[in-house]
Parts: structure tokens; sequence; C-alpha cells
């Protein structure tokens, strides 16, 4: 039910913007796979970082930001720092 508000929230950030996918249940539906769920946030918007766990350890979310920043420092996000 909330697939079409998560994209139309994405669709009004301003760019440059950036998704991590936190957990698995957002990663890949986790133990569920149900007709009502979708099985992966990716199917709605794209992920920029997938943080692995049920639940994620405040650690690999903190790793996550941390290699998400190093990408976008390493030039991989460069279209989208343009077109901001």
């Amino acid at each position: 039910k909330m697939a079409p508000v998560l994209r139309q929230i994405y669709d009004q950030m301003p760019d440059p913007k950036w998704v991590i996918s936190m957990g698995a249940c957002a990663s890949c539906g986790g133990v569920f796979n149900n007709y009502a769920l979708i099985q992966g946030v990716d199917q709605i918007v794209p992920v920029d970082m997938y943080v692995p766990g049920c639940p994620p350890r405040p650690e690999m979310l903190i790793d996550g930001i941390l290699r998400l920043h190093d990408k976008i420092l390493a030039g991989q996000y460069r279209e989208r720092l343009a077109r901001a």
C-alpha cells in the first residue's frame, strides 16, 4: 500500500539523492513471501547502498553510510551531482 507514497516522496526530493536500504525486509522482503509484499525496496526506488541484517547492527549502518560517502567522493555519482 505504501509503494506509491514512497515513490512520490522519492520523486519530490531534490537532487542529489541517495537511498540506503536498511535491513533484510527492505532489501529482499525478509522471511516473508506474500502476494501483498514487494520483495525489496529496489523495485520501487533505486538503491545505492544495502545494509544487511535483521535487524541491522548500528555498526553496519555507519559502515554503509561511510561506504556510500566514499563512492560519492570517488565520483561514481558524478552525474547526480552535476544535475543538482
